[in-house]
């Protein structure tokens, strides 16, 4: 087993020094951190498989997200970003469907599940899925163990209720979400140890029901595909 501290280290001194000529001339340490996020990504795949078959075939190839910014459209000029991220979907990194986000930064990694953006046509018919399984919908966001884990649904909420969402339905905050992404934080140290794969899969099991509610009440049609092909070049 590697060691994952070379992926902080490398990448809090990215951070200080977000420059061409800095990254050339460390370019062995990007090296043999890129190499080590690969492999911590090879070792998430095999642990989430044995509770999500789906993805087993994944290579981290499938799932890893470049280091370089594309600058053309932001007004941020820093030529790499500060983290390293990888998308384990059962269709890789460029599906458009639930999976599991893991990224590693300076002083933090991030979990995620769910979707964080869907078209409007898309989101309003997912709203509506939950209306019409709200008693399922419920068991799942609920669960004490999900709750204590993520918190709470979304990023950020509406002030109103949507449009085609009655006001009087139970759980009105089930439908302000603007997007269905959950998350969670573990610290560096936690992701240093040699049980950091287990802890990640023990979260993303438990991220799981949610994510297959979302898998299973999301259908995207192909005018929407294109809309979403932007989206997914950020990572």
């Amino acid at each position: 087993m590697g060691d994952n501290k070379i992926l902080f280290d490398f990448l809090a001194d990215l951070r200080a020094n977000n420059n061409r000529e800095w990254f050339k001339a460390h370019r062995d340490r990007y090296d043999a951190a890129w190499r080590r996020f690969n492999e911590c990504v090879e070792e998430l795949i095999a642990g989430i498989a044995k509770f999500d078959p789906e993805i087993a075939h994944l290579q981290p190839s499938d799932c890893t997200y470049r280091i370089y910014r594309d600058i053309r459209f932001s007004p941020d000029k820093t030529p790499y970003k500060g983290h390293f991220g990888a998308y384990i979907s059962r269709y890789g990194k460029k599906s458009y469907w639930g999976g599991y986000y893991v990224q590693v930064e300076p002083g933090r990694v991030m979990l995620a599940s769910g979707v964080w953006y869907l078209p409007p046509k898309e989101m309003q018919r997912l709203r509506t899925s939950i209306l019409d399984q709200l008693s399922e919908y419920e068991a799942i966001v609920e669960n004490p163990a999900f709750k204590k884990l993520v918190g709470g649904i979304g990023q950020e909420n509406y002030r109103r209720l949507p449009p085609g969402i009655p006001k009087d339905t139970p759980h009105p905050e089930y439908f302000l979400s603007k997007d269905y992404a959950v998350w969670c934080e573990l610290k560096p140290k936690a992701f240093c140890t040699k049980d950091y794969a287990k802890k990640v899969a023990d979260i993303f099991l438990t991220m799981k029901p949610f994510n297959d509610f979302l898998a299973e009440n999301i259908v995207i049609n192909m005018e929407e595909l294109e809309t979403l092909k932007d989206i997914v070049k950020i990572f």
